[in-house]
């Protein structure tokens, strides 16, 4: 019973979701744009085209889905063919009866990017996921410059009309939170590198201080010795002043009494 009813909830919410996704593709279908509109999710995104007559051209480079809508949101049954040339599919896609309503497929798109080929003279509108937004420098923005920006069922679009040449239009889209978040980021950095050059600086005031306080200390191991030093070189000084003195006094005395013993023997004589 639990399994059933999980089952149950599961595909109501299924096809709530699905309903919810077709009512904005249609409600976008039928507002009277006369242009391509790009309904984009992650990773592609739902084309509507402009439609009006029995018989349709369209050349994709990728294959696809093609479903043809009524100013209604009615889908109208169509026959389709395909033919690959050089790298692009070909499609021609028949209706019975004359139709004034939309072209609806599905474009494969990168992760929050989006690109793709404008002829001159055609008007797009971009619509980005719910949530999403476009235009900072540095997370991203759209080019050429839309033309204008307005809200649709709680989505933002940009709007390009009457573009003068074939161009590309590139649009890099982030979350809403996105920039707010990649400013806590830099702070967050900004407070680690404080960090990391107030420890280096104190590393290095650390180091010097231990320099200082070695040099100190050495200069104050260093001291007591030179000063053994000069007193034991000042009393070898000494002494051999002493002795030099007592040996000259000595000699001196000798040669007295050697000139003293000479007279008398002279005198004698």
């Amino acid at each position: 019973m639990n399994r059933r009813t999980g089952i149950g909830l599961f595909a109501i919410t299924a096809l709530f979701i699905l309903q919810g996704a077709a009512g904005v593709s249609q409600g976008l279908g039928i507002d009277g744009f006369q242009g391509t509109t790009y309904i984009l999710e992650k990773s592609e995104a739902e084309v509507i085209i402009p439609a009006n007559g029995t018989s349709f051209n369209l050349t994709l480079a990728y294959k696809s889905e093609i479903r043809l809508f009524d100013s209604l949101g009615n889908e109208v049954p169509v026959e389709t063919s395909v033919q690959f040339w050089r790298g692009s599919h070909q499609y021609h896609i028949v209706s019975h009866r004359p139709v004034k309503g939309h072209l609806n497929y599905v474009h494969p798109i990168s992760e929050q990017r989006f690109v793709a080929p404008v002829e001159a003279g055609e008007s797009v509108r971009v619509v980005l996921p719910k949530g999403y937004a476009t235009g900072d420098r540095i997370l991203g923005k759209a080019r050429p410059e839309p033309d204008d920006l307005k809200s649709l069922e709680g989505r933002t679009a940009l709007i390009w009309t009457d573009l003068q040449k074939r161009t590309f239009i590139d649009v890099n889209f982030y979350r809403e939170d996105a920039p707010r978040a990649f400013r806590l980021f830099l702070l967050l950095l900004a407070f680690i590198a404080g960090v990391i050059v107030l420890e280096h600086n104190m590393s290095i005031k650390h180091l010097r201080s231990f320099r200082e306080d070695a040099e100190i200390e050495r200069d104050e191991l260093g001291r007591p010795r030179r000063d053994d030093d000069e007193k034991n070189r000042s009393d070898a000084g000494r002494s051999r002043g002493d002795d030099d003195e007592k040996n000259r006094d000595d000699a001196g005395g000798s040669r007295r009494d050697d000139d003293e013993k000479d007279r008398d023997e002279k005198g004698r004589i």
